[in-house]
């Protein structure tokens, strides 16, 4: 006689301990726009890192852990802002790094508007007259550029070769005013 019983665990599919997660197929852009506004957070631009991540919430709804995530930097982005409003800049030094922090971020009018206060400050300081020539050379400024390139020249020749390497100043390659500028006089 033959058995017509089968085995429970034959009968019955195997069953995961841990729920199945399902993504959506929008998963991998809000990865990539949560990605984008990390970095901006990173690189200090926090106005526009808010941006990022507003448009990640209002655009990615079928991704809530994200969402719930990219909320918390929004409200992280607002309290660096504000502790930002309140930081007060006093000295050369502070108006210089501000103006050189925002130079490296590309956030030119900002950039020179420090560097511009600092010089007021100490008129003769010749890395801050190289650091608002780059600044203006980087927005399309050249008389401006050329000008604080001569005065930094003048305080520092040395600066002549700082800025014959610079990449700032690229802009200003093919101008003969730079390149004489640049080029050591023959003795």
């Amino acid at each position: 006689m033959e058995s017509r019983r089968t085995s429970v665990a034959a009968t019955v599919p195997a069953r995961s301990t841990t729920p199945a997660q399902t993504r959506s197929k929008h998963f991998a852009s809000a990865v990539q726009a949560y990605e984008a506004g990390i970095k901006l957070m990173h690189s200090e631009d926090f106005e526009k890192a808010i941006k990022c991540f507003e448009n990640l919430v209002a655009e990615h709804p079928d991704e809530p852990e994200i969402q719930e995530r990219a909320k918390v930097l929004i409200h992280a982005c607002e309290k660096k802002i504000q502790e930002n409003a309140r930081t007060v800049l006093r000295s050369v030094d502070d108006h210089y790094n501000v103006g050189i922090a925002d130079l490296n971020r590309r956030s030119l009018e900002s950039a020179i508007e420090h560097l511009q206060h600092a010089l007021k400050m100490a008129p003769k300081a010749d890395h801050i007259l190289y650091a608002l020539a780059a600044a203006n050379a980087l927005q399309g400024n050249r008389d401006q550029a050329i000008q604080h390139l001569k005065q930094a020249i003048q305080h520092r020749p040395e600066n002549r070769f700082q800025a014959l390497r610079d990449s700032d100043f690229q802009t200003l390659q093919d101008d003969t005013e730079f390149k004489q500028l640049v080029t050591p006089a023959e003795k």
